[in-house]
C-alpha cells in the first residue's frame, strides 16, 4: 500500500482542481474568440457550422467548470474533516487509499478512519 501524507494529497486534488478551471478558461477564450473573428453577421451553412461548435465550446466549458467545482469543494470538504477522531490532531495523517471515501491513519496516535 502506497501511504501519501495529507498535505500532499490535499496540494496535488488542487493542483488537479485547478487544471481542470484553466481549461475552462482556455475554452471560454477560444468561445470568444471564434465568436470575435468569424462572426454571427456571416449566413448560411458557415453560420450554422460556427453555431453548432460553439455549441459544442460551450458544453465543454460547463462540464470543465464542473469537474474543477467538484474536484475543488471534495478536497475542502476532506480539508475539513481532516482531525483525527481519536486524538483531536489536524492534519497528521497518512492516506491509506486514495479513493473516495479516503481513509486515512493518524500518525500520532495509529487512529485508522474514513474522511
Amino acid at each position: 500500500m502506497h501511504k501519501l501524507k495529507f498535505s500532499r494529497w490535499h496540494e496535488r486534488q488542487l493542483y488537479y482542481s485547478f487544471a481542470w478551471l484553466i481549461s475552462c478558461l482556455l475554452c471560454g477564450f477560444l468561445f470568444v474568440t471564434i465568436i470575435e473573428f468569424v462572426g454571427l453577421n456571416t449566413s448560411g451553412v458557415i453560420l450554422i457550422i460556427t453555431l453548432i461548435v460553439l455549441y459544442v465550446i460551450g458544453l465543454g466549458t460547463i462540464e470543465l467548470f464542473r469537474q474543477f467545482w467538484s474536484r475543488f469543494s471534495y478536497a475542502q470538504h476532506c480539508a475539513s474533516s481532516a482531525t483525527c477522531k481519536s486524538c483531536g490532531t489536524y492534519g497528521l495523517f497518512s492516506v491509506i487509499i486514495e479513493a473516495r471515501p479516503i481513509y486515512a491513519r493518524c500518525k500520532k496516535c495509529d487512529h485508522q478512519w474514513v474522511i
